[in-house]
């Protein structure tokens, strides 16, 4: 339903902006002007798509939660290219209207400030696009993100300039403006919200060859197992940058815990984080959970370190007795890799209706089941297919495979849910 109001309300603004545009101009007379009037609506429609790239990256919890943050971060990317190529258009139009009509282009200094942010917004979409090929940190592709909320600003005084005040053109910016505003004051409250928390580190735990569990305590609050947080950890006077981690404690269990695998610039040092250390906790976020849905028989397919949504579900049903049937398939490339091991074992032997298989891809002498993690060997060990609803969580790849492989074999897409979280 809320994801329906925002849509809703997306949809009504995109509608407000084009009636606003044709209010503004004159639609009978087709002349040169008409390119002008044209690069005004590739204007007001690249900045009202790009504003909602601040929307859907925002965590405003009241949107989130009707959406999962995974998909809202697959929305901004999607608004904010649209809203690239519309600005883009507008640059073009405008530039040959003035060609065709004048003979030459006169820049000013606003005209300079537009091209700025349009060059800016060029700049860091495409070092958004590439930082993996690029090799860039994530701190620095956080920073490059961050530096579009200063090049929407400079967008706004640009069209602010060149509209008469009074016009529905406007009164158009007037409303992006303010409500540019409210997402920013809103994310600067939310810091500062969970600034005046901090939570304290009190126990590091290695899980497996190269996976740690960091437990924390501080100020409880109402989650779901299988929702994530965002962490900021204060080590050695050194502040991170926000980091998503799935915590992988039960809301039924006194300390927040999450089990990151060494995998890049920040969870590699994961290890070296100190009982005492603290940490600013920005959380709950995300839907992935069974107590979202009409779940009949529960089936969990998990790669790698995936399984951390999974072992919180896991434990919340094993702390609240649950009568529950559950499968768990776990791919990992060696039983090195697996964590909670012992945890799971004893799940399994307490609880009837618990089942875990382990998959394993590079371990020939694995007494399990061995290969890469199918649809055909998911059916092989369930009996049928009906009334089960499949939660998936894995490297992004993987992950999608799965999904595939399972519409492939008539599960329809309402019985299988996922969290594809892919920065």
């Amino acid at each position: 339903m809320k994801a329906r109001l925002v849509l809703l309300f997306v949809t009504a603004l995109i509608a407000v902006t084009v009636y606003f545009w044709t209010q503004t101009v004159d639609l009978v007379l087709v002349d040169i002007s008409t390119l002008r009037d044209t690069g005004l609506l590739f204007a007001a429609m690249g900045l009202a798509f790009i504003f909602f790239q601040f929307v859907f990256v925002s965590r405003i919890k009241v949107i989130e939660s009707g959406f999962g943050l995974d998909r809202m971060l697959r929305w901004h990317r999607l608004f904010g290219r649209v809203g690239l190529g519309f600005v883009t258009l507008h640059a073009l139009t405008i530039f040959g209207h003035s060609l065709i009509a004048f003979g030459t282009f006169y820049p000013n200094l606003f005209i300079w400030l537009g091209l700025a942010g349009l060059l800016g917004f060029m700049v860091t979409a495409a070092l958004a696009s590439l930082h993996r090929k690029l090799g860039l940190l994530y701190e620095t592709w956080r920073n490059i993100h961050l530096v579009n909320y200063i090049l929407f600003p400079v967008a706004m005084v640009h069209v602010f300039n060149f509209s008469h005040p009074g016009s529905l053109l406007y009164i158009l910016w007037l409303i992006l403006a303010v409500l540019f505003a409210a997402v920013v004051i809103y994310r600067v409250a939310r810091i500062a919200e969970v600034r005046s928390s901090p939570y304290k580190v009190v126990e590091v735990k290695q899980e497996a060859e190269d996976i740690w569990s960091l437990f924390f305590k501080g100020r409880r609050f109402n989650y779901k197992p299988g929702q994530f947080m965002f962490i900021q950890l204060l080590r050695g006077g050194r502040l991170s940058s926000p980091h998503p981690f799935t915590i992988s404690s039960p809301p039924t269990r006194e300390h927040l815990s999450i089990t990151p695998k060494e995998l890049g610039d920040f969870t590699s040092t994961i290890k070296e984080t100190r009982t005492g250390d603290l940490a600013f906790i920005d959380a709950p976020y995300g839907v992935f959970s069974f107590l979202n849905f009409n779940s009949g028989e529960l089936v969990f397919i998990a790669g790698g370190v995936g399984i951390t949504p999974f072992i919180s579900m896991l434990r919340y049903i094993y702390d609240r007795q649950l009568d529950r049937e559950v499968t768990l398939f776990w791919a990992n490339r060696s039983e090195q890799n697996l964590c909670f091991r012992d945890e799971l074992a004893k799940m399994e032997k307490d609880m009837p209706g618990f089942t875990m298989i382990p998959v394993m891809s590079n371990q020939p002498d694995w007494p399990g089941v061995k290969g890469r993690l199918s649809g055909k060997i998911i059916l092989e060990h369930l009996d049928g297919l009906e009334n089960k609803t499949f939660y998936v969580c894995g490297p992004p790849a993987m992950s999608k495979t799965i999904i595939e492989q399972l519409k492939g074999l008539d599960v329809p897409p309402r019985r299988i849910k996922s969290e594809l979280f892919e920065l």
